[in-house]
């Protein structure tokens, strides 16, 4: 009965540990990086009225990762007073392009035709990417909601990719080497990747080498990114219980080793008692 009241109680502490950052976020300290402060700064230093492509091929599977990061590069774009069109490759990516536009609409003041614009979802992944840099114009002729592209202040801006300051995408594949082949080995505009954590190994590759300016990796990039632009989120929610959650369970199995030790050493002790009574 002890050992199931000590199990409860050491569930019991990790839920609160966990919930409290979640609600309550700490804004713990996280480490260098690089590669998140290159992707930062080069958004940072983009003049008002900069266009930017945000490609969101974000769905429920990977939205834990990648959501938090784009609604934060999102903000900062908004912040800065950048022009945003929004594509996506995958099915699911309108639906988020939906949220951008309501926050940009409400929060920001956005007009959509004018500051922001969401082009439908095109399937074919690497060649669709291709065939918006190759010709973003014959690529597509009409937004998400069937209305010509040309009947829009911002698209008459747009003639080719050249026009566009830095084209992002927020993924669980491959765009990162998508972009280095078709975007700036082409064309040389600018690129970043926001990856999951398992992509980053191969990601950061492309942005040693130059072929992506900024790359934002997992939640913790996401964080990262959130902390850079002072507003916090989702993301530094998540590290944050994470991080509590791992200091309490190093904590327990410091704390077991102590007792056990304590125990053993104990024992050995009343053995050895024992025998001298003996």
């Amino acid at each position: 009965m002890q050992q199931l009241k000590q199990t409860h109680i050491i569930w019991i502490v990790l839920t609160v540990a966990v919930l409290l950052p979640l609600i309550f976020p700490l804004k713990l300290p996280l480490g260098p990086s690089p590669e998140g402060e290159a992707a930062y700064s080069f958004i940072d230093n983009l003049p008002q009225g900069s266009i930017s492509i945000m490609v969101l091929e974000t769905a429920p599977s990977n939205e834990g990762e990648l959501w938090p990061m784009a609604l934060a590069v999102a903000r900062h774009h908004m912040e800065k007073q950048h022009r945003i069109i929004m594509a996506t490759f995958v099915p699911d990516g309108t639906m988020y392009a939906e949220k951008i536009r309501a926050l940009a609409e409400s929060d920001y003041g956005y007009v959509y035709g004018k500051d922001l614009v969401i082009l439908p979802y095109r399937a074919g992944g690497e060649t669709a990417l291709a065939s918006m840099a190759d010709n973003i114009r014959a690529a597509y002729q009409q937004d998400h909601y069937g209305t010509p592209l040309t009947d829009y202040p911002l698209w008459a801006d747009v003639k080719s990719i050249k026009d566009i300051s830095v084209i992002s995408c927020y993924t669980a594949g491959d765009d990162h080497l998508w972009l280095a082949r078709h975007v700036w080995a082409k064309y040389q505009v600018p690129c970043i990747s926001g990856n999951i954590a398992l992509s980053t190994p191969e990601a950061i590759v492309y942005f040693k080498n130059g072929q992506l300016v900024g790359l934002i990796s997992g939640v913790k990039g996401a964080a990262f990114y959130e902390q850079k632009i002072n507003m916090p989120g989702l993301a530094t929610q998540s590290m944050d219980a994470q991080s509590i959650g791992h200091l309490y369970l190093l904590l327990l199995m410091i704390g077991g080793n102590i007792v056990y030790w304590k125990q053993k050493k104990d024992g050995k002790n009343g053995k050895q008692g024992a025998k001298k009574n003996v």
